[in-house]
């Protein structure tokens, strides 16, 4: 086939018609993908200087979760804590104002043992079976006491042992039986210690007596109990995305702050159930027929405050920190995103 002669300038014509047609093209792709580098072709240091920045963006958003997820944890936390302190404050106060209201209706409780020939005569002596240091414990408002029976102990030693503890009286004379009292009207626990000297002596707990109150005292130890059974059921149900900061067996909460994992923020958690406050339960015991009683549910409510707004305290601090954090990762992230538009972007 003969070859058709093309002149010197039909030759740069046709160059400039392929030129003309590749800048289209060219022009066509940016328009496309909105982008004025998006292979090596079209510029090696752009397009790889981008791809870096574009990996890092990728690395900061997986932070930001991480971040975010850690920001959910500590603020429901906090959340939490501020209606447990709510709680406690409600607490101190209407059992603060249960204080001085005028008691009635005790009525003893008494625990009667066998009865005895001769109050002075020698209980080893006396009892059989019975042996020098046998004894028992008695356990009365909280307060364990052992009574023993020494070498040369008479029923009357025992009966003075026993008046001794706090809140309790026992008298025995002869012909008659030896008999505990508890004018307060609580419980009277009696338990053997060494060998079986309570049983000898006819002895058991007792429960026949009545606590003194008003309806205030009364009512205050009821709102105090179901206070201390919702702390505990709130601190429970505090978990926020399987994490729980203040249960009675809390997590602590590992943050990476950084994409490397390099630097890791530790929140501690804080058992704060009613148990681990230290608040003890009183309706059962009857603990607010007494001004001294109350005050010492007041004295567990300012500890359990104290405890509490501390642990508000370190939490709220990791709180910012992670807050702040988040800022400085969006802040980085828009700054690099912005770094790559202007490398591979379009003008």
């Amino acid at each position: 086939m003969a070859e058709i002669p093309i002149t010197s300038q039909t030759r740069t014509t046709l160059t400039a018609l392929t030129r003309a047609r590749e800048l289209i093209n060219a022009s066509s792709k940016r328009i496309t993908t909105g982008l004025r580098i998006s292979d090596p072709l079209d510029g090696v240091s752009a397009f790889f200087d981008a791809q870096e920045l574009s990996t890092r963006t990728i690395n900061l958003i997986e932070t930001k979760e991480r971040l975010t997820n850690a920001a959910v944890i500590t603020g429901g936390t906090i959340a939490s804590l501020d209606e447990i302190i709510s709680l406690l404050n409600t607490a101190k106060s209407l059992v603060t104002a249960a204080k001085g209201g005028a008691v009635s209706g005790a009525e003893s409780t008494t625990s009667t043992g066998n009865v005895v020939s001769s109050a002075g005569a020698d209980v080893t002596d006396t009892i059989s079976g019975a042996v020098d240091g046998d004894s028992f414990k008695v356990t009365h408002n909280g307060t364990s006491t052992i009574i023993t029976n020494s070498a040369g102990s008479t029923f009357t030693s025992l009966a003075a042992q026993i008046s001794a503890i706090s809140g309790l009286s026992a008298s025995v004379s002869d012909g008659s039986a030896l008999v505990i009292t508890a004018a307060d009207g609580n419980d009277i626990n009696i338990i053997d210690e060494t060998n079986n000297l309570a049983t000898d002596l006819g002895l058991s707990s007792s429960t026949n007596g009545t606590v003194a109150t008003n309806t205030t005292r009364s009512s205050a130890e009821t709102q105090f109990d179901l206070i201390r059974t919702k702390i505990t059921s709130l601190v429970g149900a505090a978990s926020f995305l399987g994490t729980n900061l203040i249960s009675s067996s809390p997590d602590d909460l590992v943050v990476a702050l950084n994409e490397n994992h390099g630097d890791d923020l530790t929140v501690s958690g804080v058992a704060t159930s009613s148990s681990a406050l230290n608040l003890t339960a009183v309706d059962a015991l009857g603990s607010f027929a007494t001004d001294d009683g109350i005050e010492t549910t007041i004295a567990e409510i300012d500890a359990a405050l104290t405890t509490v707004n501390n642990t508000r305290s370190a939490i709220n601090t990791d709180d910012s920190i992670i807050a702040s954090r988040l800022d400085f990762v969006d802040g980085l992230t828009d700054l690099i995103d912005d770094g790559v538009q202007k490398l591979t972007g379009t003008d």
